[in-house]
């Protein structure tokens, strides 16, 4: 009896995130194919390129300092004592590149960003706003989705240079304190262990890392109930949601890239 019931549980779990994720791929291909319309729309673009990228880049930055401070200090006191200190600048900037600086620009924008958006459009659909643009014959996808959308595709990247800037800063002045590694030989670690493909891959997970925070907060925020409540559901399955999908997909594009 518990069996079955676990079983119908698994099952019903499972069709509700498949059908979840299919309205979402639809809200996706709706608002690409709106693209075609920016022109219309290049005042809110602007402003969301604004609250998207600018006025995330303190806590961007606040957080790849102490990220790139902490990576001098772990790699600097495991290294072996038979390894060259300058490895440690090598180490650090691969790290930063492939994963730490995507996966923490991912995570802080999804508490942010996909937050935000997820409590505003919820809070429209709330009070009938949304409603009232359709009435209007004006697309709420088009006009709420898109610009977001585009903002974010050209923000996170934008962001991601900051962050893997201050954060191998960081990283350096770290190694320098932990293990007396100078900027000569930091240098020569970055040299011995830079790849082009490694920037490439870092930027692609920006890039697809912003359209998920805003397709995520924008779905949950269209999908809101009725009340307070609900938004504030809304806005909490949006981060909880685009997080996940943001790690699962680092491991997706990371396993894609190398096999390529």
């Amino acid at each position: 009896m518990n069996f079955n019931l676990y079983i119908e549980k698994i099952g019903y779990y499972t069709r509700t995130a498949i059908e979840g994720y299919g309205r979402l791929s639809i809200m996706l291909f709706h608002a690409f194919s709106s693209i075609r319309k920016f022109h219309l729309y290049i005042g809110q673009i602007v402003e969301q390129f604004i609250y998207i990228g600018r006025r995330s880049l303190p806590i961007v930055i606040i957080t790849s300092v102490f990220i790139g401070l902490a990576l001098g200090v772990q790699i600097g006191t495991q290294m072996s004592p038979l390894t060259p200190a300058w490895v440690e600048g090598g180490l650090i900037l691969r790290s930063i590149l492939l994963e730490m600086g995507p996966i923490i620009i991912g995570l802080i924008l999804s508490g942010r960003v996909a937050a935000g958006i997820a409590a505003e459009i919820g809070t429209m659909k709330v009070t009938e706003q949304i409603d009232a643009l359709r009435s209007f014959a004006i697309d709420p996808v088009e006009y709420l989705v898109m610009p977001r959308l585009i903002a974010a595709m050209f923000a996170v990247p934008a962001l991601l240079v900051f962050a893997d800037f201050f954060a191998i800063l960081a990283g350096f002045i770290s190694s320098y304190f932990t293990i007396n590694l100078g900027w000569e030989g930091f240098l020569k670690g970055m040299y011995h262990n830079f790849y082009v493909s490694d920037v490439f891959t870092s930027l692609v997970k920006a890039f697809i890392f912003g359209i998920v925070i805003v397709i995520f907060g924008s779905y949950f925020g269209f999908n809101s109930n009725r009340g307070a409540n609900g938004v504030g559901k809304a806005t909490t399955l949006a981060v909880v949601w685009s997080s996940v999908d943001i790690l699962m997909l680092d491991y997706v594009i990371s396993a894609f890239l190398f096999f390529l």
